[in-house]
C-alpha cells in the first residue's frame, strides 16, 4: 500500500473510532495512538494488506481493550448496501449464510427425548428467523433442551430475543443496547406471538459455553441466566458485550466497530471483559455429558 492510501486508510479509522466508538475517551486515546504510529512510519514496515490489517487491529485492541475492535482486508471491494439493507461485511452474505446453516450446525434427539441444538452464528434476524422457528418447533416437545454455544461466535441480538421467544411464554424484558451516538436506548424483549411451536418456560434449559462464545452468544447465555431460565455450564466465555456495526474506511478494508453497550435490567451490567460465569463450571469437552446426565436426573426426579 502506497504512503497515500496508508494516510487514507488509518486517517478514516480514526474519524470512524472518533465518532463512533461506545467509549469516548478511549477513542480519543485510540485516535491519538493511530496518528502517532502512522507520522512515525509505525505500519510501512507491512508487507501485505493482510499483515497491515492485522497490525492496525492487534493495535485497536491493545489500546481499547475491546476484542471486538477488528481490520480486515479483503481482495473484492465492498458493495455498499441500498437503503434499508443490514450492514453486511459479505458481497456474498446470503450465500454465506446458506452454506452455514443460518448459524445451526446440528439439531438432534438424545435419549430420553433431550433435544440438542448446536449454534454457530446467530445470524441476523431478517435472514435467520423463520430457521430459528424451523428449529424450536421441530424441538418444542423435548422433555429439556440443551443449547449448544461452545463454537458460537456470536450474532444479532434481535436473532437472540427471537431464539428466547421461543423459551418464554410471554413478553419478558431482556438487555438493551444504550447507544453512544445519540444516548438511545434500545431494548430488546421476547414476543407475545410466534409462529410455530414454543419450548416453553416450564422444562428445563441447559447451556453450554467455552472460553470461545462471544458477543451474542454470550448474550443469550447472560440473559437465560439472569433470569434463571437456563444452567450454564462449561468455561468462562470470551467477554465481548459491545454491540458492533461494520463500516469501510476503504473499500477493501472493513472495519468492525463497537457502538453500543447492553445493559441487562435484573443485574444492571453486562459481561463485557469478565464473561459469562458458568453456574455449572467444567472443561468444555465434557459440558454436554454434564448437561446431559443433569437433565437425565431432573426428568428422574420428577418422574
Amino acid at each position: 500500500m502506497n504512503t497515500e492510501n496508508l494516510h487514507e486508510l488509518i486517517t478514516n479509522i480514526k474519524n470512524e473510532v472518533s465518532a463512533r466508538y461506545v467509549f469516548p475517551d478511549v477513542a480519543q486515546s485510540i485516535s491519538s495512538f493511530l496518528e502517532s504510529k502512522l507520522n512515525t512510519g509505525g505500519y510501512s514496515t507491512c508487507d501485505s494488506n493482510e499483515e497491515l490489517a492485522n497490525a492496525i487491529t492487534t493495535d485497536l485492541r491493545l489500546i481499547s481493550n475491546d476484542e471486538h475492535l477488528r481490520v480486515r482486508y479483503s481482495s473484492e471491494p465492498h458493495i455498499p448496501e441500498a437503503d434499508g439493507d443490514v450492514i453486511r461485511e459479505q458481497n456474498d452474505r446470503q450465500t454465506h449464510v446458506e452454506q452455514i446453516g443460518f448459524g445451526i450446525a446440528k439439531i438432534e434427539f438424545l435419549e430420553e427425548n433431550i433435544g440438542y441444538i448446536d449454534i454457530r452464528e446467530l445470524i441476523e434476524h431478517n435472514r435467520a428467523a423463520e430457521y430459528i422457528t424451523a428449529a424450536m418447533t421441530l424441538l418444542s416437545k423435548s422433555n429439556a433442551l440443551i443449547i449448544d454455544l461452545r463454537k458460537c461466535c456470536g450474532g444479532d441480538p434481535a436473532t437472540v430475543a427471537w431464539l428466547c421467544s421461543y423459551l418464554f411464554n410471554k413478553r419478558t424484558s431482556l438487555s438493551a443496547l444504550h447507544l453512544r451516538e445519540n444516548h438511545e436506548i434500545d431494548q430488546f424483549h421476547t414476543q407475545d406471538w410466534v409462529p410455530g411451536q414454543r419450548f416453553g418456560e416450564e422444562k428445563p434449559v441447559y447451556l453450554l459455553m467455552a472460553h470461545y462464545t462471544f458477543s451474542g452468544a454470550e448474550m443469550l447465555a447472560y440473559d437465560l441466566q439472569a433470569k434463571g431460565r437456563a444452567t450454564v455450564i462449561g468455561e468462562t466465555s470470551g467477554g465481548g458485550a459491545h454491540a458492533c456495526q461494520f463500516v469501510w474506511p476503504t473499500p477493501h478494508f472493513s472495519l468492525l466497530l463497537p457502538e453500543a453497550r447492553p445493559i441487562n435490567p435484573i443485574t444492571n451490567s453486562n459481561w463485557e471483559k469478565a464473561g459469562v460465569k458458568p453456574d455449572i463450571p467444567t472443561d468444555a469437552n465434557d459440558a454436554l455429558a454434564t448437561a446431559y446426565n443433569l437433565a437425565i436426573s431432573h426428568l428422574k426426579n420428577r418422574a
